[in-house]
């Protein structure tokens, strides 16, 4: 192989050399590795059974079921509430709307933290996660008359 070197300082090759490099006889250096792959020698891919429970357990910590938002509208009138029961699952976010139409009442659903006053033709709007199963009584908590006592309802959490 005859190599000369031009007036710039750069190799020039001959012919022979020329020919051989595009045959692919000469070494190659070898290419660096990208930015994103290690210097360590590829191994074979996994097989599908052994990546498969990783798979899984990723897809299903993405594809967990979202809370569901489940509305209702409350009417607390002497001496109920309408409706007097209210079924939702566990995990799903519970949204009441709450009006007195006659007179001064009181929500309260003690197991879940809520306890408002209602004022006639007033809404409220209550908002929670029903986290726990389970039947939870909510009652009025202002003195209303004389059904006072008995005007209660059932939250039932399944």
């Amino acid at each position: 192989m005859k190599v000369r070197m031009n007036k710039l300082g750069t190799l020039a090759l001959g012919a022979t050399a020329l020919l051989l490099i595009g045959q692919g006889c000469l070494p190659q250096p070898a290419a660096p590795p990208a930015q994103n792959e290690s210097a360590a020698p590829a191994t074979a891919p996994e097989t599908q059974a052994e990546v498969s429970p990783k798979k899984e357990e990723k897809i299903a910590e993405k594809t967990a079921p979202v809370a569901v938002t489940k509305s209702f509208t409350v009417t607390a009138k002497q001496w109920s509430f309408d409706p007097a029961t209210i079924t939702v699952k566990k995990g799903d976010k519970v949204k009441l709307t709450v009006k007195s139409v006659d007179v001064s009442h009181g929500f309260s659903l003690s197991a879940f933290g809520v306890n408002q006053t209602l004022e006639p033709n007033k809404e409220v709007a209550v908002e929670f996660v029903a986290d726990k199963t389970g039947s939870f009584p909510f009652v009025c908590s202002v003195f209303c008359g004389s059904g006072h006592g008995g005007m209660k309802g059932t939250l039932i959490v399944e």
